[in-house]
């Protein structure tokens, strides 16, 4: 499994060529995102296109949910706690997400390199 991004979502709705080029290159396998990931993406969604839940959920349906769990909060608790120590902090909804992947031991791919301050954490982007 890949965890992706709300970036990567956004762009490839948008018809991004460097996402669609990556989902296509990686067409065998799971695409999931955490639910963290999805009610940004969902909010957006319903503000900016004035979409309901159900057009919104199911646009993206392709997408694996990846569920905020116990375990998760506590490797994203880790996550912080690092980062603080470093003086590298990003916005907590990050570290949720990068605490996601990193208790699973999956790639996240992003569009950008911020995720590459946390150790342990394999990030892909999708841009070369």
């Amino acid at each position: 499994m890949k965890l992706v991004d709300a970036s990567f979502l956004i762009d490839y709705a948008r018809g991004d060529d460097a996402a669609i080029a990556y989902l296509a290159a990686h067409d065998d396998e799971e695409i999931g995102a955490s639910t963290i990931v999805l009610s940004e993406l969902y909010r957006g969604l319903m503000i900016t296109q004035e979409m309901t839940q159900e057009e919104t959920m199911s646009k993206y349906e392709w997408v694996e949910p990846v569920p905020f769990t116990n375990e998760t909060a506590a490797e994203a608790a880790e996550i912080y706690v690092e980062l603080r120590a470093d003086g590298e902090m990003i916005n907590r909804s990050d570290i949720y997400i990068a605490g996601t992947a990193r208790s699973l031991g999956v790639s996240l791919v992003v569009n950008d390199d911020h995720f590459t301050t946390i150790e342990g954490l394999e990030v892909e982007t999708y841009r070369e």
